[in-house]
C-alpha cells in the first residue's frame, strides 16, 4: 500500500515541468498538420496528441494520491479515472472522485507518492 505525503514546491515544480514538456511537444509535433499533405496530417497530430494526454494521465496516477475530505482515507486512482475525472486547483488541488471507504463523492485533496 503506497504512503502518499502533502506536495511540496518541488513537488509542483516538477508536474510544471512535466506539464511545460506536454505542451512543448504538441506544439512542435503540429508543425506534422503541414508537413504531411492533406487530413492524414491532421490524423497523425490528433493520435498524437491523444496518446500524449493519455501519457501524461497515467504519469500523474503513477505519483499522485488523494485525501477524502469526509472520512480522510488516503488512496490511488486509475489511469482512466484520472482521464475522466474533473479537478481543479482551488485549496493546493482537489480530484472529484468516489472515496472507497465511505463510498461518499467529493473533491479529493492532492497528495504525492512518497518514495
Amino acid at each position: 500500500m503506497p504512503q502518499f505525503r502533502e506536495p511540496s514546491a518541488a513537488d509542483r515544480r516538477a508536474g510544471i515541468r512535466v506539464l511545460v514538456g506536454y505542451v512543448v511537444a504538441i506544439s512542435v509535433t503540429s508543425v506534422l498538420m503541414f508537413l504531411v499533405p492533406g487530413p492524414l496530417g491532421l490524423a497523425v497530430w490528433l493520435v498524437l496528441v491523444l496518446i500524449g494526454t493519455a501519457l501524461l494521465a497515467r504519469w500523474n496516477s503513477r505519483h499522485s494520491g488523494y485525501r477524502c475530505r469526509h472520512c480522510g482515507h488516503e488512496f490511488a486512482i486509475s489511469t482512466l479515472t484520472e482521464l475522466a475525472s474533473p479537478h481543479g486547483t482551488g485549496d493546493g488541488g482537489w480530484k472529484y472522485l468516489r472515496c472507497p471507504a465511505c463510498d461518499r463523492k467529493s473533491r479529493a485533496k492532492v497528495l504525492v507518492k512518497a518514495e
